[in-house]
């Protein structure tokens, strides 16, 4: 047995669920020093701010996962990624712009401040941790993890004696802890000089944003439909609902480097992902019942007794989105890895249209919105989108071509 493989892949797994840990831990500690709406309100403005960082982080994670690697020495590998965190930077000043704007003429209920915060802090942070995911350092991501849940607990703590917003210490601990890594990768030898913005950086995270972010955009919509203490409890729910992507997020990402060196051969990617949509589709199975038990308590602790029953369903149905969701990525590692985004984009944009288009319906048609509703529309948009990318996977997994 090889015991070293194992290990990697046991760090593996602890260093790409810890943001999903992170994130239940934090809206947790939030609900206890605050209140539940209080969390209802900052987990809305943390949603937003993880939409909005498609294009300012994740896109350009998705490229620093494939360059960094790819790069013949150390110097090459940091003047890959200040590049790719030069562009991250330019997509947050403009999409900060229009938080910026966005509150002032608004009425909402979400702190645009809050949200430009954990913004920042949470592009500052998934850029700079995803140049140690590339080169599988992963006990060092794990130790800045570990930073993050310290830095947050200090800041929470002072933030709630000094009367400040439940959201803006979560973004200054997230930008703390990045700056932490930043100093870590160190400074290039030559800073990038390109001027231009690269269409694969926002093509990646267009993509994300379109997968990622109808689930996110599932507690802002349940502060909509039910109000913020409803929405306080769906945001601890879709928390450990996270959970259920620590394993087949890590099988993903530990299986991507070989993906990319088998690419870069032009191999057959056939055997590799069949192998992985196997392992993922057994971790979501097993992630669903452990779950399904977790929503359990959440909702006996914490719901409405008025609403218990309608807290569950809702409860579980958002579970197995989540896992429903991760049953695409070995089909999505294969089109990342042919850099074959336009292909990715695509099918994201028609689930996402179709997503938003079914919502206005139900809308114009009832004048109301129901959650429960909500929650089956976004399960059948997900199985159409997971159909879909097995279909235009299947072309690529011989053919070295990329769109």
């Amino acid at each position: 047995m090889n015991y070293g493989r194992l290990v990697g892949k046991a760090e593996a797994i602890i260093a790409t669920g810890m943001p999903g840990l992170y994130r239940v831990l934090a809206f947790m500690g939030v609900q206890k020093l605050y209140s539940l709406s209080d969390l209802g309100r900052a987990a809305s403005a943390f949603s937003i701010a993880q939409i909005l960082a498609f294009f300012t982080a994740i896109g350009w994670a998705s490229l620093i996962l494939v360059r960094v690697p790819a790069a013949r020495d150390r110097e090459e590998r940091v003047e890959r990624f200040y590049e790719l965190l030069r562009m991250g930077v330019v997509s947050l000043l403009v999409l900060g712009i229009g938080v910026v704007l966005w509150s002032r003429f608004s009425h909402s209920e979400i702190s645009g401040t809050e949200t430009i915060v954990i913004m920042i802090g949470w592009t500052i942070y998934q850029l700079t941790r995803h140049y140690f995911l590339a080169l599988r350092k992963y006990r060092r991501v794990i130790f800045y993890d570990v930073v993050l849940l310290v830095a947050t607990t200090a800041y929470v703590l002072i933030s709630r004696r000094l009367g400040v917003s439940a959201g803006l210490p979560l973004g200054a601990a997230l930008g703390t802890t990045g700056m932490f890594m930043l100093i870590n990768i160190g400074l290039p030898r030559v800073f990038p000089k390109t001027k231009t913005m690269e269409l694969k950086g926002i093509e990646f995270g267009f993509t994300n944003f379109l997968s990622g972010g109808v689930a996110l955009s599932l507690v802002p919509i349940a502060n909509f439909t039910d109000g913020a203490r409803f929405a306080g409890v769906i945001s601890l729910i879709a928390s450990v609902s996270a959970i259920s992507a620590l394993v087949p997020r890590a099988i993903s990402m530990y299986r991507l480097p070989e993906l990319s060196r088998l690419a870069s051969e032009g191999k057959s990617l056939k055997e590799l992902s069949t192998q992985t949509a196997r392992e993922i589709m057994l971790s979501c199975l097993g992630a669903f019942v452990v779950n399904a038990l977790i929503v359990a308590c959440i909702v006996f602790y914490e719901g409405a007794l008025d609403r218990l029953w309608y807290t569950s369903i809702c409860g579980v149905a958002l579970c197995a989105q989540g896992c429903i969701s991760m049953l695409g990525m070995a089909n999505s590692s294969v089109l990342m890895v042919r850099e074959a985004s336009r292909a990715s984009m695509t099918i994201n944009a028609a689930s996402c249209c179709l997503f938003v288009t079914a919502l206005i319906g139900s809308y114009a048609v009832t004048e109301s919105l129901n959650f429960y509703i909500v929650l089956i529309v976004c399960i059948i948009v997900t199985v159409f989108r997971n159909f879909l990318l097995r279909r235009q996977s299947a072309s690529f997994l011989i053919s070295p071509r990329a769109e």
